[in-house]
């Protein structure tokens, strides 16, 4: 018989379009060959991980599923990765469990931790519900985690056996891993791209590369550290019309439809939300430009005509001059925000709520899921058979003149406490119609006030969730926006109010609560660890280790938790080595976190006025990783404080030896200039971190409080209004300045000379 290789008698072009494809076959085979024997003998260089969310383990002595804390490696920079939320729960289920998995991204997890979001709602929820049958309420989501990588977490839906899958996500589908406006996402045009990049995150040749990439570059993480939380480059911001966004649209589609298979696979009932978003109060980030600069020049004069309309309170002109710059430009963000507040100002509600949805669509900085997003979750959970919780009409209907504001967000997408219920208790009893537990139930529906007592929220959780919130405002993108003024006065009015309740709560009256609490849910791992936060709060520092420990012993495999427990000893003045063991562990691979929670606790330890218990912390941080910025930051504060600001200025310029492209550095340098005298070098050193990040106003807070603890309150007038001027409503910065004006008609301002002069400005000490 004739020889498929033998073409002797085939035309020629046919002869050299098969030998063509002969060699191809034979390329293509070589290098799955070598990518293969690459895989291989990367082992031996790599510490030996799980690349599923879910690892195999033990708790209580019976085989178990337990969060992997690296899973994140493969989507982010060790440094920059967080790890999902603690899970520990038994292979083979309890007789009567009822056990639900929820998978999404922040939204979905909660803010700033899991402690109080939809999952943990739900758990008190579900206990109340039915008392008497085990809940466990597996969290499958974490901070970034959009439908890429959530494709990954839903291959461990089956391991689970669970009644109930709940799946939430659309917010992180842009910025997030492998989305078009991450650092991935300009490797990628197409689904099948993005697509084979995650399935390359699980072998270990990604890893050896990425391991690599490091060593070569050290300085390039910690970059990477202190730019994510800047401004997001041009890179990110995209109009409607960018054609990225079809491909992140098409990647959502396969991707959330996959996703829907495998938990339809995984258990009898399957609920897909819809994501709610801020639109009352959350004005867009950043607005995209026509092309055409001369048509665009004129949309910002009939912009900036109409504002000033507004200002003047000439409202009906000021609408006229909004939809002359939508007719220009119908997607112009920032003009659709502003016509929907004057409409919803004039009771013009539907208009309102169209205007308010198309400024979210349009937003440049797309952090919020639109309505094409919302959309694709409709027609995926119809095409799938699954149930669809339209959470985005919910909170429509539930909110003023159903547009969803302030009394549901707290930000752009994370929920208040009030909004994390009611997407609780909706899905509660979404779960009930569509019979997803075999049990009756013979308990009422938890309120959003008993299940607040429960989670210890009120005042104490509350308090913290709001700095968390507030912190947030007073950095980039939040800053930017047209509606930061008014949310941050709204987070700060509510703080206000829970942080008069708590200091309304004795200390001995607080730990009594806490005591009270645990001991009626002394299994309950994220009440021990919510009780160990607040009792350091209060200084109680022999309970809050006891509470710690018990969360520990429930999660022994979580860093942040060995972090908080050897905090409190080292409170109660345990040394810093036999803290660092119970971090590290004992043979265990720690990845980065060690490095993460040691400048953690250090910083813990300044805020407590403690720098010589911190300095052991900080330096084992910088010795682990000679490039990380942050702990070089945190250790030169330390020494400033035990040792002097020469010690200090010896820290951060070595620091910036290592990493001379990090205005922190610079900024903080030159704050150690201005403590020892020395302006010329303060000076130029501002110069310099004003250079490589001209927006950072950070450095003018920073300069000005160095004058003021210098009592030179005229030099410091001018870096502390200029910081105002870009932050109107940071209240350090407000009492900066009032302490200047207090102070300034008792002292004149000095001469221009007084200032000691170097002889050499140009050079740095250690150039």
């Amino acid at each position: 018989m004739e020889s498929l290789s033998d073409h002797r008698d085939l035309p020629p072009a046919a002869a050299g379009l098969l030998r063509w494809l002969r060699r191809l076959a034979v390329a293509v085979a070589a290098a799955l060959a070598l990518l293969a024997i690459a895989e291989l003998a990367a082992a031996p260089f790599l510490p030996k991980r799980s690349v599923r969310f879910l690892r195999a383990g033990r708790a209580n002595g019976q085989p178990a599923w337990i969060d992997n804390v690296f899973f994140p490696y493969r989507f982010a920079p060790a440094r920059a990765a967080r790890p999902p939320p603690p899970t520990v729960v038994p292979q083979t289920p309890a007789p009567g469990t009822l056990r639900v998995c929820l998978l999404g991204g922040a939204s979905a997890m909660g803010f700033p931790d899991a402690s109080f979001g939809i999952g943990r709602q739900l758990e008190i929820l579900l206990r109340h519900r039915y008392p008497d049958h085990p809940v466990e309420v597996v969290h499958m989501a974490f901070a970034g985690g959009n439908s890429h990588v959530l494709r990954e977490v839903a291959r461990d839906l089956k391991r689970l056996r669970p009644q109930a899958v709940v799946v939430m996500t659309g917010n992180e589908e842009v910025a997030g891993p492998y989305g078009p406006a991450s650092s991935l996402g300009r490797f990628h045009h197409s689904s099948r791209i993005a697509r084979g990049l995650v399935l390359f995150s699980r072998t270990r040749l990604s890893r050896l590369c990425a391991a690599a990439l490091d060593r070569l570059d050290p300085a390039r993480a910690d970059e990477q550290a202190w730019r994510s939380r800047e401004p997001i480059t041009l890179r990110g911001r995209m109009s409607p019309r960018d054609p990225r966004l079809r491909s992140a649209y098409r990647s959502f589609r396969k991707n959330l439809t996959a996703i829907l298979r495998q938990a339809a696979a995984a258990a009898p009932a399957v609920v897909a939300c819809t994501v709610p978003v801020n639109l009352r109060d959350c004005a867009p980030f950043s607005t995209s430009f026509l092309d055409d600069e001369t048509a665009a020049q004129q949309v910002r004069e009939k912009l900036r005509a109409a504002i000033a309309a507004e200002t003047a309170t000439n409202r009906s002109e000021a609408a006229r001059g909004y939809a002359d710059v939508i007719r220009l430009d119908p997607t112009h963000a920032e003009a659709l925000f502003r016509a929907a507040h004057l409409a919803l100002a004039a009771n013009r509600t539907a208009e309102a709520a169209a205007l308010f949805s198309r400024a979210r669509d349009a937003d440049a900085l797309r952090l919020r899921a639109d309505a094409r997003l919302n959309e694709i979750v409709r027609g995926c959970a119809d095409e799938a058979g699954v149930s669809l919780l339209d959470a985005e009409a919910l909170f429509a209907i539930r909110s003023p003149q159903g547009i969803p504001g302030h009394a549901l967000f707290l930000d752009h997408v994370h929920f208040t406490f009030a909004g994390t219920h009611l997407l609780a208790a909706s899905l509660l009893h979404r779960l009930e119609f569509l019979r997803a537990f075999a049990a009756e139930p013979t308990g009422p529906v938890a309120d959003a006030d008993t299940v607040a007592a429960e989670l210890l929220y009120a005042p104490w959780g509350a308090a913290a969730q709001l700095e968390a919130a507030i912190e947030q405002q007073y950095h980039a993108p939040f800053r930017r926006q047209l509606s930061n003024a008014d949310t941050l006065a709204q987070l700060n009015r509510d703080k206000a109010k829970h942080d008069a309740r708590a200091a309304a709560i004795s200390r001995d009256n607080a730990c009594a609560i806490f005591a009270r609490h645990r001991a009626a849910r002394a299994g309950d791992p994220w009440l021990a660890l919510r009780a160990a936060d607040c009792l350091l709060q209060a200084d109680a520092g022999e309970l809050a280790e006891d509470a710690a420990a018990a969360a520990l012993a429930r999660w022994p495999h979580r860093f942040e938790i060995r972090a908080q427990l050897a905090l409190a000893r080292a409170l109660r003045g345990q040394p810093a080595e036999a803290g660092l063991e119970l971090l590290r562990g004992r043979d265990e691979d720690a990845g980065y976190y060690d490095v993460v929670q040691a400048v953690a606790v250090g910083e813990k330890l300044l805020e407590k006025k403690q720098p010589a218990a911190a300095r052991p912390w900080l330096e084992y941080a910088w010795r682990r990783d000679a490039w990380n910025s942050e702990a070089a930051l945190a250790l030169a504060q330390a020494l400033h404080r035990t040792e002097g600001g020469a010690a200090a200025v010896a820290v951060l310029q070595t620091a910036i030896e290592r990493n001379p492209d990090n205005p922190l550095l610079w900024e903080d340098l030159a704050v150690q200039y201005c403590l020892l005298g020395n302006w010329t070098f303060a000076t130029d050193c501002f110069r310099r971190s004003e250079e490589i990040a001209p927006y950072r106003y950070e450095r003018l807070l920073k300069w000005a409080k160095a004058m003021v603890r210098l009592r030179q309150y005229s030099r410091a007038l001018t870096p502390i209004q200029g910081y105002l001027a870009a932050m109107p409503d940071d209240p350090e910065g407000l009492e900066i300045l009032a302490s200047i004006r207090k102070h300034l008609p008792a002292q004149a301002e000095p001469p221009d000379d007084a200032a000691p002069k170097e002889k050499s400005p140009r050079k740095f000490p250690w150039e």
